[in-house]
């Protein structure tokens, strides 16, 4: 019951987070170019690089320990202030020689502002993760709702006022101090920034480990976009950032807040003696569900969904959705493996898998760049994503004690789903003349008739899902039930 209260909350809190996030991109897509768009762009995927480099300090640590006392929390915040100073610094001062590499000098501003963010959000990072340990999902929310509407309004505001690629550098400012100052509003644990460096060593196996593992994959996830920003230019890394956005709207919609609960809840249920194994096929189950369908459904309808989402000036982002998409319907255990291992203590079996993945990665992407340029960035996810599933499944799978044949049973009547719900979108781009560019309304009607086929595949298999839905409609009958007499009542008085 605590698991499911603290999904319901965290799901609000994510889904209210995804829908400002949404209305944000949509707002600044229109008004902002893309080549403004593209020197954020580049900002982030450096900011993102150095933010990695702090989980040296990661506050998993705090989630996954056994027994936490306040020198651990003292500790892990101590370590996190002394560590983002030392990036903190490095950002600022190689901010000049960044933009003189990549012929920007807007992004000298730009990564001065960022360096400051880092060290506004410690208060909030450390005490966000405190709550989570404790299951305080109601808390986090009330944390991360006030910051993410300050934020884009803040981002947007500045956006119209002119602020051009500096509105997002600022906008994060600004989420960053209502993040921190709401947070100790909720949870006054002003004792944590009292120096300490006991169990100092603890820290660093595990933050060794996660500082290398978080480094290594966010460096990866961002080269894409430095290395098209370089060779091609910013507005070529732009359209690969929105392509990959609307390519992970999926991941966000169907996990929603989940995957902030998966990690202390896995965790929980290993200090007390229980087996993932289940719970883990359960999860793949339920997720790919939702996920395979919906970046089937992405995947035919680029076109009108990119020109609804982003607006026309980013057409050219939807080639590149398409081959993305089809390529993320390996990734429906990216989001899991990582919270699983480390609830099971695997966290250096998972820096063996970065080694072997990020390495094959990034040369893929490098060549997939160089030689095909903003398209064969995209060509090149073909092969990336099912390789880093591979590997990543076969660690899993041996610390789990799952078979493929277990994996490929657990999702096997998803793709079924998948297939269903692709069948209508499919028969419109037939009946449009083998087009993907349909119109508005007739991406309507695909999704309408993509949504009947997803239902009648449920009922068609029997996905386990069906059980859960019905177990969600009998819990807010429940609720409203109560509510409904007494509304009746009041009525006939």
């Amino acid at each position: 019951m605590a698991i499911k209260r603290a999904l319901f909350l965290s799901t609000g809190d994510r889904y209210f987070a995804l829908a400002c996030n949404f209305a944000t991109v949509a707002a600044m897509s229109r008004l902002l170019t893309p080549e403004e768009i593209g020197i954020s762009v580049i900002g982030m995927a450096v900011v993102g690089i150095a933010l990695a480099a702090r989980e040296f300090v990661s506050t998993s640590f705090l989630i996954q320990r056994q027994h936490l006392s306040r020198e651990d929390v003292r500790a892990t915040f101590t370590a996190m202030l002394v560590v983002t100073a030392i990036i903190g610094s490095a950002l600022a001062f190689a901010a000049p020689a960044l933009a003189e590499l990549y012929g920007e000098p807007n992004l000298t501003p730009y990564l001065h502002v960022t360096a400051a963010c880092l060290f506004v959000d410690l208060a909030g990072i450390q005490i966000g993760a405190l709550l989570r340990r404790e299951m305080a999902f109601g808390k986090v929310a009330a944390v991360n709702a006030s910051g993410v509407a300050v934020g884009a309004v803040a981002t947007v505001w500045l956006a119209w006022a002119g602020f051009s690629y500096m509105s997002f550098a600022w906008g994060w400012l600004a989420t960053s101090v209502v993040t921190a100052v709401v947070a100790l509003w909720l949870q006054p644990h002003f004792w944590m920034f009292v120096p300490s460096f006991r169990h100092w060593r603890e820290l660093a196996e595990f933050g060794g480990y996660n500082c290398a593992i978080g480094f290594l994959n966010k460096a990866n996830e961002q080269l894409p976009f430095l290395l098209l920003g370089r060779f091609l230019s910013p507005q070529a890394a732009a359209l690969f950032n929105r392509g990959m956005m609307v390519c992970q709207i999926p991941d966000k919609v169907v996990l929603g807040g989940a995957i902030s609960v998966v990690l202390p809840a896995f965790a929980a249920q290993v200090r007390q003696g229980g087996d993932l194994k289940q719970p883990y096929l359960r999860s793949l189950e339920m997720i790919t569900a939702f996920h395979w369908p919906a970046l089937l459904v992405l995947a035919v309808l680029a076109y009108p969904l990119v020109d609804l989402l982003l607006g026309s000036q980013w057409d050219d982002a939807a080639p590149l959705v398409q081959i993305i998409a089809l390529a993320s319907l390996c990734a429906f255990s990216f989001e899991l493996n990582y919270p699983v291992m480390v609830a099971v203590g695997s966290i250096r079996t998972m820096f063996v898998r970065t080694l072997i993945v990020v390495p094959v990665s990034a040369a893929l992407m490098t060549v997939g760049v160089l030689t095909g340029g903003l398209h064969g960035a995209a060509l090149s996810t073909l092969l990336i994503m099912p390789f880093k599933a591979l590997v990543t499944m076969g660690f899993v799978r041996h610390r789990l004690g799952l078979t493929w044949l277990d994996l490929a049973a657990a999702v096997r009547k998803s793709a079924v789903l998948a297939g269903m719900a692709a069948a209508g979108p499919l028969a419109a781009v037939a009946l449009a003349g083998f087009t993907f560019d349909l119109s508005l309304g007739q991406a309507v009607i695909a999704i309408v008739v993509a949504a009947c086929g997803w239902i009648a595949g449920l009922l068609l298999v029997r996905h386990p899902l069906l059980g859960e839905l019905a177990g969600i409609s009998s819990a807010i009958r429940r609720r409203m039930g109560p509510r409904m007499g007494a509304a009746a009542a009041l009525s006939k008085d």
